[in-house]
């Protein structure tokens, strides 16, 4: 730290697409998904080929899902998945994973440093942990600020974190920040609003702190 600021000393990468990184880093590998039947209603059963659960299964060696939505949980089961009912901030299963991925879910928990520590547990000795989640300093936060426009928050988030954040995260629990990817997800349901995705998508080729999404991968 500089005059107790984070010195972040991990270059900021720009991607396209994210979960294709995921599906390379999970290929062979025994694999933990947190947050698993996330949005699995728009997904199953057509859908299910795009769904990172799914995708993610094709490609690993042996995968376990956890989710704490019980209904999603029981819709999942109606269509042959096996989803487990634990919450990654207090969960104690008995088998470690050499990939954890939690995408798009340590901005919904209460206790972002104790969920992250647990699921340390639940790594192997050369496992990563990789996180997804929205960036607090996106292009659209920052547009819509210059016009004074509201900011989109949805109901069950709780938290937006910058690259900085899991820095201090990893620090505070003794372990080591990797990487940090920075990605925009295109909006595809209407033109319009492909025409936003795109100009946001521009705005992170000019500088990576303006995109919508980070990943970061964590090594234990």
């Amino acid at each position: 730290m500089i005059n107790g600021l984070v010195d972040l000393d991990i270059k900021l990468q720009r991607i396209n697409d994210v979960f294709s990184i995921i599906e390379r880093r999970a290929t062979d590998k025994t694999v933990l998904n947190i947050g698993a039947a996330g949005g699995v209603r728009g997904y199953l059963p057509r859908k299910k080929d795009v769904w990172l659960h799914e995708r993610i299964r094709k490609v690993s060696k042996y995968l376990i899902g956890t989710d704490i939505d019980a209904d999603a949980i029981a819709y999942a089961a109606q269509h042959g998945y096996d989803i487990k009912n634990e919450n990654a901030e207090t969960m104690t299963l008995s088998e470690k994973f050499e990939l954890i991925v939690m995408s798009d879910v340590i901005e919904h928990v209460n206790a972002p440093v104790t969920t992250i520590e647990n699921l340390l547990t639940h790594l192997s000795d050369n496992g990563r942990l990789i996180i997804t989640t929205p960036n607090a300093t996106s292009g659209n936060i920052f547009l819509r600020g210059l016009v004074n426009k509201k900011i989109n928050v949805l109901g069950d988030h709780v938290a937006t974190y910058y690259p900085e954040h899991f820095k201090v995260i990893c620090e505070r629990i003794g372990c080591q920040l990797e990487n940090i990817y920075m990605f925009d997800f295109v909006d595809r349901r209407s033109t319009l609003l492909r025409f936003k995705s795109a100009i946001f998508k521009a705005m992170t080729f000019m500088s990576p702190r303006l995109a919508s999404s980070m990943m970061v991968v964590i090594k234990k």
